[in-house]
């Protein structure tokens, strides 16, 4: 909800309300407050350029699918540090239930187009704007 599309919960763990969502200097700076937190989440991932497709992908789906993602990646060997071909394939691999019922993942089932699709497009989107000069 509100400009940055918090969900409730999300919204609700940085300080907003049903009211104060809708607010938008406060969901903007709620937002970045997620962002920051996801950003600390991802920490590891040393590469910065890496780690903000991560950081998309989890503001998009939240970071438990993407966290079980990286362990399958991991267990497959694939890098869990690296997004494109590596873990965004891992992602979307949760729909099928041999890679939903493997023990290194911890929270279930979930379709990853939207959230795959979101990191291109966003990602594309950003280089636009860069490239525009």
């Amino acid at each position: 909800a509100g400009i940055m599309q918090l969900m409730p919960q999300t919204g609700a763990n940085f300080g907003l309300d049903r009211v104060t969502i809708f607010d938008p200097e406060k969901n903007i700076e709620a937002g970045a407050q997620y962002i920051k937190s996801l950003n600390l989440s991802f920490r590891k991932i040393a590469d910065k350029d890496e780690r903000i497709k991560f950081i998309l992908a989890s503001y998009n789906s939240g970071p438990a699918h993407i966290f079980d993602a990286m362990a399958l990646a991991a267990k497959y060997g694939k890098n869990p540090h690296i997004w494109f071909d590596n873990v965004d394939q891992f992602l979307l691999k949760k729909n099928e239930p041999e890679f939903y019922n493997d023990p290194v993942v911890k929270f279930g089932r979930f379709r990853g187009r939207v959230t795959c699709a979101y990191v291109i497009n966003t990602m594309e989107t950003y280089n636009k704007y860069l490239n525009k000069n």
